[in-house]
């Protein structure tokens, strides 16, 4: 302690303390500094346990999350239908990302979390698997009269509608298309399932989506919806995050209540890749 006072009175250019009698006492540059360093020594302490103090109940974090596909709309609903009950405060902010763009995000702080299907990234780069983005396709029944499960030929033979949001009619699928050495006519490519499905509904076509997005809206189209004819690769979605925030409280909470939803909006009855 000695040390340590000698160090600041070379520094503050104050004796800091001066013996009255058998006490000691502060100087005025001391008192003058008490309240100041408490606040600062009661902002750092607050710091170094902030992973201890968060409260879903009270916390008003925002946390910012980047979305590669729309079929995650799905999970977002049911996660922030737990929020508003369990972190009526917590703030979501999310965005589109892609595999190019999601890992530079995390790794500039320009977003918390991503969710998708993204292959890529670094040993710093932490993640989780949500589920498997299981692949049907729908159609019309009453434009399109096949049977279900649609054969092979007649998929092949089918004009198609996809999601993309490349200069690419194939879109995403085009990789999963190609390893399945299945070739497919696409005649509309479009960024939105809610367009793909209204266009199908109105249009002898046949649009590949992801199970989750089919078993919720392919009804209210008055689509059919049948499971491929031919075994279509993998596409795990994931939940990525950067080892920064990997033992941060409030991210570890918000994590598992990611990883709660999504095992609660993937049921037994969705198809399954081949």
């Amino acid at each position: 302690m000695s040390h340590a006072l000698s160090v600041l009175r070379v520094l503050l250019d104050d004796d800091l303390f001066v013996r009255v009698g058998y006490r000691m006492e502060p100087t005025l540059r001391a008192r003058a500094l008490h309240e100041p360093v408490r606040e600062l020594l009661g902002a750092s302490q607050k710091l170094l346990l902030s992973h201890r103090s968060f409260d879903p109940a009270v916390d008003e974090r925002v946390f910012r999350i980047g979305l590669s596909i729309q079929s995650e709309s799905m999970l977002i609903a049911e996660l922030f239908a737990d929020l508003a009950l369990s972190a009526p405060r917590v703030k979501l902010l999310l965005s589109p990302t892609s595999r190019e763009k999601a890992y530079g995000a995390l790794d500039t702080e320009q977003i918390d979390l991503a969710i998708g299907y993204l292959p890529g990234g670094s040993n710093w780069h932490h993640r989780a698997e949500l589920h498997d983005l299981g692949v049907v396709c729908c159609f019309h029944p009453k434009l399109l009269p096949y049977q279900t499960p649609i054969g092979l030929n007649q998929y092949r033979a089918s004009r198609h509608a996809l999601i993309s949001a490349k200069n690419n009619l194939h879109g995403y699928m085009e990789e999963a298309f190609n390893k399945a050495r299945v070739d497919i006519e696409p005649v509309l490519a479009a960024p939105s399932f809610l367009t793909l499905f209204a266009t199908v509904a109105r249009a002898p076509l046949v649009t590949t989506v992801p199970a989750i997005v089919a078993q919720h809206y392919a009804p209210m189209f008055g689509l059919a919806t049948s499971p491929l004819p031919f075994a279509f690769p993998s596409f795990p979605v994931q939940l990525i995050w950067h080892a920064r925030s990997h033992e941060d409280s409030a991210h570890q909470w918000l994590r598992q209540r990611i990883e709660r939803s999504a095992a609660a909006i993937v049921s037994p009855g969705l198809f399954q890749p081949g």
